[in-house]
C-alpha cells in the first residue's frame, strides 16, 4: 500500500515529495541538453536511407543494413549506459559526465556518416564501404545513446512533481520538433542553392548533405555547452536525504534495484507502449521523402518543406498535449493522438499525383498526433521511475533498447521487401511507399493505444486492491494496538504490494490508515 502511495498518487499529493523547486534557468538549461541529439536524429531518420540510395547510389538492402546496424548499436548501448550511470559516482554529476562523453562522440563521428567514403576508390568493394560507414555509425550511436539516457534520467532528479515532469517532457519534445524544423529549413535552403529544382537528387548533391551535417554538429555542440553551464546535478545521496525529510516516514524510502524492475508487469507494458509509439512517430519520418518523390513525383525540394510542415504541427501538438492533460487523463489524450495519426494514414492512401497539394493535411495531422503520443509515453515512463532515481537510467535504457531494435528491424524488413526498380514501370514502387505510409504508422499507433489501456487497467487494479484492504482493516480495528500491530505484520508478508518495512513504523492499523488517507 505504501508502494502504491508513492507510484500512483495524483499531482497534488505527489507535490508533497517535491524536492528543492527547479528554477526557470535550470528548466531552460535542461531544454538545451538534447538539441544536438535532436538535430542529428532528424537527419538520421529523414535522410540516411535517402542519402545512401539516391546520392551515393547504394542498394536498398545496403542502406537498410546500415540503418539496422546503427539501431542495434544504439539499442545495445542504451541499457549499458543506463547501468553504468546508475553505478558510477562522479563529482561533476554522473549523468552530466555521460552527457559530455556522448556529446564528444556524436560531434566527432556524425559528419563522416553524411559524406562520401574517404577510404574508398572505384575498386573498393561494398563490404569495405559498409565497414567504413558502419564504424562511424556505431560510434555515433553510442554517443547518441549516452546523451539521450543521461538527459532523460535527469528529469526525476530535477523534479518529482508530475506536472513539472509533463512540462519538461513537453518542452523537450517541443524542442525536438523545433530542431527538426531547423534541419528541414537548412536542407531546403541548401537544395534550393545547389542546382536546378527540376533535377532529382543525385551524386551532385553530396555536398548538400555534408554541409548539413557540419551545421548540425556545430550548432548542437554549442547548445550542449550551455546545458552544462546552466544545469546542476544533485547526487543520489542528497536526493534521498531530501525525500526522507519531506515524507512522514521515519525509515528511508525503499529504492528499487535493477532486478526489481523485471518483477513488475507495468515495466513490460510501459516498454510495449514506448516501442510502438516510437514506431508510429519514426516510420513516417523515414519514408515521407520517398513517398513524396516516388509516389507523388514531387520536386526534390519537397523532401524539405513537407517534413517541415509535419514538424511545425508537431510543435503545435506538444502545446496541445499540455492543455489536454489539464482537462482529461493521459489515456484520453493519447487516444486523441492515435485518432489523428490514423486519420492521416487513411488520407495518405487516397492522395494522388493530381491532388498532391492535399498532402499538407495528412502531414499536419500525423505530426500533431505523433507529438501527443510521444509526450504521453515519455510522461508515463517518468511516472514509472517515480522516486526510484537510483535505477532510473537503467529503465530509460531498456525503453530505448526496445525503441531502437524495433525501428531497425522494421526498416530493414521494409527495405528487404522493396520491389525492384523498373525503368518504364514505377507503379510497384509508388504503391509500395503508399502502403508503408498507410499501414505501418496506423497499426503501431493502435498497438500503442492497447499498451496505455493496459497500464490504466494495471493502475486501477492495484488501487482497487489497496482500497479493499484498507476497508477490511477499518472493520477489524477494535482499538487493541497489540492485535492491530500483529495484523500489520501479517499483511506485510501475505500482501506483496505491501511488502515494505516502513509499515512496521506504525503502531496500529488506525494510524496507518489515517496516514494513507491524509496523503491520498
Amino acid at each position: 500500500r505504501i508502494q502504491i502511495l508513492f507510484e500512483d498518487m495524483d499531482s497534488q499529493s505527489y507535490s508533497n515529495f517535491q524536492r528543492t523547486p527547479i528554477s526557470v534557468l535550470a528548466q531552460f538549461g535542461y531544454s538545451l541538453g538534447h538539441i544536438l541529439n535532436d538535430l542529428c536524429a532528424s537527419c538520421w531518420f529523414s535522410y540516411l536511407l535517402y542519402f545512401l540510395t539516391k546520392t551515393l547510389k547504394y542498394s536498398n538492402g545496403f542502406a537498410g543494413t546500415l540503418m539496422l546496424v546503427g539501431q542495434i548499436a544504439d539499442g545495445i548501448a542504451t541499457p549499458i549506459v543506463g547501468f553504468l550511470i546508475d553505478k558510477i559516482k562522479s563529482p561533476y554529476g554522473k549523468r552530466k559526465t555521460f552527457h559530455a562523453i556522448g556529446t564528444l562522440l556524436v560531434a566527432v563521428s556524425f559528419a563522416f556518416v553524411y559524406h562520401k567514403c574517404l577510404a574508398c576508390t572505384e575498386n573498393t568493394t561494398t563490404t569495405t564501404a559498409a565497414v567504413y560507414f558502419g564504424a562511424f555509425i556505431v560510434m555515433f550511436q553510442f554517443g547518441w545513446a549516452s546523451t539521450q539516457i543521461s538527459h532523460l534520467s535527469l528529469i526525476p532528479v530535477l523534479t518529482v512533481c508530475k506536472r513539472k515532469i509533463v512540462f519538461l517532457n513537453s518542452v523537450r519534445s517541443g524542442l525536438t520538433f523545433v530542431c527538426g524544423i531547423a534541419v528541414y529549413c537548412i536542407m531546403w535552403a541548401l537544395l534550393y542553392n545547389s542546382s536546378s529544382e527540376m533535377e532529382p537528387v543525385g551524386e551532385g548533391d553530396i555536398g548538400v548533405f555534408a554541409n548539413l551535417s557540419y551545421i548540425v554538429v556545430g550548432v548542437g555542440t554549442g547548445f550542449s555547452i550551455l546545458f552544462h553551464l546552466l544545469v546542476t546535478e544533485s547526487s543520489d545521496e542528497e536526493l534521498q536525504s531530501q525525500l526522507n525529510e519531506q515524507t512522514s516516514l521515519s525509515s528511508p524510502v525503499h529504492q528499487r534495484q535493477i532486478l526489481d524492475w523485471f518483477k513488475l508487469n507495468k515495466f513490460y507494458v510501459t516498454g510495449f507502449l514506448y516501442m510502438f509509439t516510437r514506431l508510429a512517430v519514426n516510420i513516417p519520418q523515414v519514408y515521407l521523402p520517398f513517398y513524396l518523390t516516388n509516389t507523388l513525383s514531387l520536386q526534390k525540394e519537397a523532401i524539405a518543406y513537407y517534413p517541415l510542415m509535419m514538424l511545425v504541427c508537431s510543435v503545435v501538438g506538444s502545446f496541445l498535449c499540455k492543455a489536454l492533460t489539464k482537462v482529461v487523463n493521459k489515456v484520453i489524450t493519447y487516444f486523441i493522438g492515435v485518432t489523428l495519426v490514423i486519420g492521416a494514414c487513411i488520407w495518405f492512401y487516397f492522395t494522388d499525383n493530381v491532388n498532391h497539394c492535399y498532402t499538407y493535411g495528412p502531414t499536419a495531422l500525423i505530426g500533431a498526433g505523433g507529438s501527443i503520443m510521444l509526450i504521453i509515453s515519455l510522461s508515463i515512463t517518468a511516472d514509472l521511475v517515480g522516486v526510484h532515481t537510483n535505477t532510473g537510467a537503467f529503465v530509460y535504457g531498456c525503453m530505448s533498447l526496445l525503441d531502437k531494435i524495433s525501428n531497425g528491424v522494421t526498416v530493414a524488413l521494409i527495405q528487404f521487401f522493396h520491389p525492384a526498380e523498373r525503368p518504364h514501370d514505377k507503379c510497384p514502387i509508388s504503391l509500395f511507399y503508399r502502403r508503408i505510409m498507410t499501414f505501418v504508422p496506423s497499426t503501431t499507433a493502435v498497438l500503442g493505444l492497447i499498451g496505455i489501456c493496459l497500464i490504466y487497467l494495471i493502475n486501477w487494479y492495484r488501487r482497487r486492491n489497496a482500497t479493499h484492504e484498507l476497508h477490511i482493516n477499518e472493520q477489524v480495528d477494535d482499538g487493541d494496538d497489540d492485535d492491530d500491530e500483529a495484523l500489520v505484520e501479517d499483511r506485510v508478508f501475505i500482501n506483496p504490494v505491501a511488502d515494505n518495512p516502513q509499515i512496521k513504523n506504525y503502531s496500529s492499523i488506525g494510524s496507518l490508515n489515517n496516514s494513507i488517507q491524509n496523503n491520498s
